[in-house]
């Protein structure tokens, strides 16, 4: 059976045709549907949100997401390294930097306040799920080139400005909560995710259409991970 009448085509060239402003980016995005719902709209994002979160969930969440700050650095530096000209490679330098300071400083002031010792979340054992994708970011990284290492980035940071805006508005009452809603909204993080959006859809359409559909489902095998990383937060 091929694709529903309303589905989003599989090639891009396909659900380009009649349309100016299309965005390879977006096709990516609706591809990945419904994951991409499932994922920001998940009740872990509702839970914050209003600040009903169970404080065991949110820790154990933080405690293995924290692992995906040094993955998020070193999948940055590898882009850096396979970015086609120096605009890319100092954008990319400056979003390293973030990695590695503001971001890096949220989390051991949280785990600080959440009574974590810092043994816990320096090495935390990694979930099953943590140790699958962080595995399959860094075979992404490795195995592919520029846009392939992007595609993990972009689906991953995305789905994170999504919720944040989702939830923007309601202000849960503890701080560490509410920050980091912060984080995932102020300007330079959504700066960052449109660059991204930008970079897929200038180099996406050039590819050929293997590494078209070899993009595609990267991204959306990423934000299928995103969800089941939400899940794994509930299961003690």
């Amino acid at each position: 059976m091929g694709d529903e009448p309303d589905a989003t085509p599989a090639r891009f060239e396909e659900y380009a045709d009649g349309r100016g402003d299309a965005r390879f980016s977006e096709w990516l995005r609706e591809r990945s549907e419904p994951a991409w719902t499932e994922a920001t709209r998940h009740r872990f994002v509702a839970e914050l949100g209003d600040d009903t979160l169970d404080e065991a969930v949110f820790r154990r969440y933080l405690v293995q997401d924290y692992a995906f700050l040094e993955l998020g650095a070193r999948t940055t530096a590898l882009a850096v390294a396979q970015a086609p000209s120096m605009d890319e490679m100092r954008r990319l330098s400056e979003q390293l930097s973030v990695l590695t300071g503001s971001e890096n400083d949220y989390f051991e002031r949280a785990f600080a306040e959440l009574g974590v010792p810092e043994a816990e979340w320096r090495e935390p054992p990694l979930e099953p799920t943590t140790r699958a994708f962080t595995d399959f970011v860094l075979r992404a990284a490795h195995e592919g080139g520029y846009e392939e290492t992007l595609s993990t980035t972009l689906a991953a940071e995305w789905v994170y400005l999504d919720w944040a805006r989702h939830v923007a508005d309601r202000g849960p009452e503890r701080w560490y909560l509410d920050e980091w809603i912060e984080i995932h909204t102020v300007e330079e993080f959504e700066a960052y995710v449109e660059w991204l959006r930008e970079q897929f859809d200038t180099y996406g359409p050039e590819l050929s259409a293997r590494r078209q559909r070899r993009v595609a489902e990267l991204f959306s095998r990423t934000v299928d991970l995103e969800v089941a990383f939400f899940d794994m937060a509930y299961e003690s």
